[in-house]
């Protein structure tokens, strides 16, 4: 190996979680290849024989695959290390131990490898007895084998141990002072290569002084493994931003630096472009040449980009992003690049439906060998993970219980051996697995038109109804269909969809007994977008926390189509949705009385669609729904998921405008003729950006999902997916917020109660030099959920992603007064039945309306939000604030007058298809309603009620929902609500437990089938 680089720079699959197949690392080989990188260690933790059964030699199908991956590597001209982990149960004086470790080593040797490591990193540091009485510490026990494991296989040009204390954050006290590591640096022969990831685990920044002191104690120039954009320890987060924080001239300090990123492999290309990047500088600027190794021109003759000069972070994304633009696109077009999740069925008013699993059911496909699924696939559960904050003792999660056997990283699903590519451990620890997605590497299309870018609370004292009466806004809500040009939304395709999609769904109930609440499932889609274009200072993504800023330029900062509106563009009017006339005029114009009143929403799915601000021009679009990811949408991407430390503009913009319009929202009831009017005209034209980018962001996972490769979909949509369904509850709850709000002048009522998620729960945690990026969990979505008001119930936030996803654009919003008459239809649509109900519901089109929704319209229509799709409204969450007060007034005024408007006889005949549903609704308008008991208003104070049409097949939308009315409940001062339910509709149990609804055991109703459900907030 003489005319090997002596400077190691690449790549290590050091991660937990699963491991990726053999066709991904020979992709990964070619991008190694291509950006003039020389290295790949192989060290996968969760293959079971790199480290749970490491004495265990690889069978001939095994090793033949090993063999087939070395020879791929050395043909890209890929120095192969293969790591081993023995340290978890190793007895350091057993000579059993050591000979089947040197036997195990000696078996890859012979396949071709000429490179290893041993890694003592995230294990137990106490000795068992038998070491103890042969060795004085750890150190001299861990030195002692990786001394005579280097004789003994001739003592090889590469050959790395990674000590158990790797960073300077686990030594004790201090790396200059660690008796480990002074005894490591002592006893390790020259010639082996030690492992450090810098300050910390995951380590900010790296600069040549904070190496001097390793180098002193280690007595040789360290490897650096670093974890910059290891995501296996938060399964919400992936990091797709430019190699950063590294400072210039590292070279002469280190013997190498290998990457260990994120567990999707596709979510890799820019963090391994940009390393590729600097390495190319450092190679240019470096002092001393020699210590480059040698042939560099050969390694760097089919890279790209300058060679020489000083890095820029900015200069090397931007290199990346055309690059993977390009990438993203062929792949895209190669044959089986695309998924079959593509293929939608179209349904009245242009809605597209695809398949997908409801509510946290799992649909599990045929399980596919490793090298036809792409990593990350299956590895992004909706639960916590199990790592808490400050378990730092590992490289990127925190081990398994001693003795346990298993160790996995939370947010990722296990898989079997596939074609002995590897073994992979079986279990998982506290991420809920999602679906498998079935799937294959590869994805691409030809390069798009470059855009320019830019546990429960103890509940309160039952919350008094007079100031949301004072507040409320009656609005006039017309009897029958008031939209020009809506159809009525699609028949429900049941007959097309498998039945246990849509177990989980809150679907209108109209079946016998459905009382009041809601059942099926609802598809996953988008609310409305404009083009990208943020162009925000990069933070470090808390708001305080530490870490360095790159302001943009000022031509950048001009040029932003995200700059807030001026107060007079604000105007002083309540602020309402924008019309297409102001989309196509300015994206973010004000909107007049007149217009407010001809605007159906917020921002309709046709200007997201045809809009100038969209990422795509209106002929485009129309022309081809799947047309090429642009590099505007791509780099918007990138700015949602960027670095561990810092966000992207566009995540900066939005976490920006969402602290400062909850921090203001009571400066929205100011009248327009008050001496601080200008605060609402601010709050407004603020609230209009932040819509816009909430827009924006919705487009861009409807236009990823139709335009994406496989590969890349399934790796990072799961991602983008709970991003969207975030920011379609937080745009919901701005538009919620003008208006809305009860604001009492007592500073301990509901004001000062209700808001004490904006003073403590909820307030930005300022993480202190010394802190990992586990300690802020979720990243930008963990902060946006940290705003919401019911932010601290994590239960409502967490669900896996669809099996299928789906590019379909949803709106949620608050109510309108033109919604009435398409609500009522979609209750009407949603009922199967024979002629003879038909006919009765014709000639009295709101009955089932009325049963469902009509109180709520009536009596708190400000408490109701609505989700759209392009086939009109297909969902509602409708609330009281006060339900004592809610139901009496319904039972006092709103039942007498539906009493006299539906006779009680009117639903008298044979038994017929949908003739339960007409009864039981006449039964509801007649019969004297049970009393709910005192117990149940007084700890869950408020009434809700969700439904979605059968068409809405993803729990993401109907959780968003969800979320957006809870959110409004809990900040006008709510702790509990209840909702009413029938015990023989699963489908509205299953939704309402997994929102954390439990069912009351309290007697109600002289039915056995009724049932109250509730949750605190």
């Amino acid at each position: 190996m003489a005319g090997r680089p002596r400077f190691l720079c690449g790549v290590v699959e050091g991660f937990y979680g699963r491991p990726w197949s053999m066709e991904q690392r020979k992709l990964l080989f070619q991008w190694l290849k291509r950006w003039g990188l020389n290295c790949y260690m192989y060290a996968p933790k969760d293959e079971l024989k790199h480290r749970l059964l490491w004495r265990e030699p690889y069978t001939e199908h095994e090793a033949a695959h090993m063999r087939s991956l070395i020879e791929a590597a050395q043909e890209q001209g890929v120095e192969f290390v293969f790591a081993i982990s023995a340290g978890q149960d190793m007895v350091f004086s057993s000579a059993g131990d050591r000979l089947l470790l040197q036997q195990k080593l000696r078996q890859v040797a012979a396949m071709g490898c000429h490179s290893f490591a041993l890694l003592f990193d995230d294990i137990d540091p106490c000795m068992c007895q038998a070491d103890r009485d042969v060795f004085p510490s750890l150190a001299q026990a861990q030195a002692s084998v990786a001394n005579e494991v280097y004789q003994e296989l001739g003592q090889p040009s590469v050959f790395l141990f990674c000590p158990t204390e790797y960073c300077s954050s686990l030594c004790s006290p201090s790396p200059s002072q660690s008796c480990y590591l002074l005894t490591i640096g002592q006893e390790l022969l020259p010639g082996i290569g030690v492992i450090w990831t810098g300050p910390k685990v995951v380590s900010q920044e790296l600069s040549a002084t904070l190496l001097e002191e390793v180098e002193g104690v280690l007595r040789r120039r360290p490897i650096i493994w670093d974890n910059l954009y290891a995501n296996d320890y938060d399964c919400r987060r992936v990091f797709l931003g430019p190699y950063t924080g590294r400072a210039p001239g590292l070279m002469p300090r280190l013997h190498g630096l290998l990457l260990n990123p994120n567990c999707e492999l596709q979510a890799n290309f820019i963090p391994i472009h940009t390393l590729g990047s600097w390495f190319r500088s450092e190679l240019g600027s470096c002092a001393h040449p020699d210590h480059a190794g040698m042939e560099t021109a050969a390694a760097l003759g089919d890279s790209q980009g300058p060679q020489e000069g000083s890095y820029s972070p900015q200069e090397a994304l931007e290199l990346a992003l055309h690059d993977w633009v390009a990438e993203i696109n062929q792949q895209a077009l190669e044959p089986g690049g695309r998924t079959p999740g593509h293929a939608s069925v179209s349904v009245k008013g242009g809605t597209r439906l695809q398949p997908s699993t409801a509510g946290g059911q799992e649909v599990m496909p045929e399980l596919q060998p490793h090298d036809s699924v792409p990593s990350g696939a299956d590895e992004h559960g909706p639960e916590p993970c199990g790592v808490a904050p400050g378990e730092g003792k590992r490289k990127v999660t925190s081990e398994p219980e001693k003795g346990s056997g298993s160790r996995t990283p939370a947010g990722s699903q296990q898989s079997p051996t596939g074609d002995g590519d590897q073994l992979v451990m079986g279990s998982r620890e506290s991420c809920e697995p999602s679906s498998a997605l079935p799937s294959t590497a590869g994805s691409a299309q030809s390069a798009g038109t470059p855009v320019a870018t830019d546990t429960l609370h103890s509940p309160g004292p039952a919350v008094c109804c007079s100031n949301e009466a004072n507040t409320r806004q009656n609005l006039p809500l017309p009897t029958s269909d008031a939209r020009t040009g809506g159809g009525s939304p699609p028949p429900s395709p049941s007959s097309t969809q498998p039945e246990a999609s849509r177990a989980d769904m809150p679907q209108t109930p109209l079946g016998p007994g459905a009382c009041t609440s809601p059942g099926p499932p609802a598809p996953l889609t988008d609310g409305a977008g404009a083009s990208p274009g943020p162009t925000a200072v990069l933070t470090d993504g808390v708001g305080a926390s530490p870490g360095p800023t790159a302001p943009l330029t000022p031509e950048e900062a001009g040029s932003s189509h995200m700059a807030l509106l001026t107060l007079e563009e604000a105007g002083s009017g309540p602020m309402v949705p924008l019309t297409p006339k102001e989309a196509r005029i300015s994206p973010t114009a004000p909107v007049t009385p007149e217009e407010a009143r001809s605007s159906p929403m917020a921002l309709t799915l046709e200007e997201a669609r045809t809009s100038p601000t969209a990422l795509l021009t209106p002929e485009k679009a129309r022309s081809s729904p799947t047309a090429p990811l642009t590099l505007g949408e791509v780099r918007m991407l990138v700015e949602l998921f960027y670095l561990p430390y810092h966000h992207g503009p566009l995540a900066q913009h939005l976490l920006e405008h969402f602290r400062w319009l909850w921090a203001n929202g009571l400066s929205v009831g100011v009248p327009a003729t008050a001496p601080d009017a200008c605060g609402g005209m601010q709050w407004r034209s603020r609230a209009q950006s932040f819509q816009l980018l909430c827009a924006q962001t919705c487009r861009l996972h409807s236009r990823f999902v139709s335009s994406a490769g496989r590969a890349l979909l399934y790796d990072l949509h799961p991602y983008l997916w709970d991003i969207r369904n975030m920011l379609l509850a937080a745009s919901a709850f701005v538009l919620w917020l003008d208006g809305h709000l009860l604001c009492d002048p007592d500073p301990k009522g509901t004001w000062g109660s209700c808001f004490g998620w904006c003073q403590s729960i909820t307030a930005p945690i300022l993480l202190g030099g010394d802190a990992e990026p586990w300690a802020h969990r979720g990243g930008l979505f963990g902060e946006l959920q940290a705003l919401l008001p019911v932010g601290n119930s994590c239960d409502l936030f967490y669900h896996p992603p669809p099996l299928f996803p789906s590019s379909q654009l949803y709106l949620l919003r608050p109510l309108l007064p033109l919604d009435k008459g398409e609500l009522y239809r979609m209750c009407r649509e949603s009922l199967d039945c024979d002629p003879e109900v038909a006919e009765i519901l014709a000639a009295h089109p709101d009955l089932l309306g009325d049963r469902l929704l009509g109180s709520f319209l009536s009596l708190s229509p400000e408490y109701t939000f609505v989700l759209e799709d392009e086939g009109g409204p297909c969902g509602y969450a409708a609330g009281a604030l006060c339900a004592e007060g809610f139901l009496q007034q319904r039972d006092s005024s709103w039942l007498p007058a539906i009493r006299h408007k539906y006779p009680q006889d009117l639903g008298a005949g044979a038994p017929a298809l949908g003739q339960d549903a007409l009864e039981e609704a006449l039964l509801f308008f007649h019969a004297e309603p049970p009393a709910v008991p005192l117990p149940v208003l007084r700890r869950f104070p408020s009434l809700v009620q969700l439904g979605t049409a059968p068409r809405v097949l993803d729990a993401g939308a109907s959780r968003s929902l969800a979320i957006c009315l809870l959110s409004a409940l809990r900040a006008n001062g709510s702790r509990g609500v209840f909702c009413q339910v029938s015990a023989a509709d699963r489908q509205q149990l299953s939704f309402y437990s997994k929102l954390g609804f439990v069912a009351l055991p309290v007697p109600w109703s002289s039915s056995p089938s009724a049932l109250l459900l509730g949750r605190l907030l």
